[in-house]
């Protein structure tokens, strides 16, 4: 049996810090969804992907769980948590009661789309911590 090869975590930090610098870009709604879930959900799709020894499954492996770490670190920015929910309908259920995004309750209204990172950005430019 052979060991798991691993990756630079200076390669690492850099492929992430790509992904996360490309969804600064991207509006809140998009990542207003359980990844977590998600990623157990499609498993089937490509469990030969993930089972499979061929270097380009195991970078496209390497890269879902980049992603998927990106999209917790966004939902973390953008909501001040990771978007859980039910296995059954979809429904967003660990936000406190009558407290929604932004983004849903401005979006549904308005063809402008709420982007928080954008936003905060500007608000706390200039502040030391």
């Amino acid at each position: 049996m052979k060991s798991v090869k691993t990756i630079s975590p200076i390669i690492l930090m850099k492929k992430l810090s790509k992904s996360m610098k490309d969804s600064i870009q991207q509006d809140d709604e998009d990542f207003f969804y359980d990844r977590l879930h998600f990623m157990k959900f499609n498993y089937d799709n490509d469990s030969e992907v993930y089972k499979s020894k061929e270097v380009k499954d195991k970078v496209q492996v390497l890269n879902y769980g980049l992603e998927t770490i990106n999209i917790l670190i966004q939902q973390v920015l953008r909501f001040g948590r990771i978007v859980y929910e039910t296995e059954d309908s979809n429904v967003v259920y660990n936000f406190p009661k009558d407290e929604l995004p932004k983004f849903y309750l401005n979006d549904i209204f308005s063809k402008k789309k709420t982007n928080s990172i954008k936003t905060n950005t500007k608000k706390y430019e200039g502040i030391k911590l």
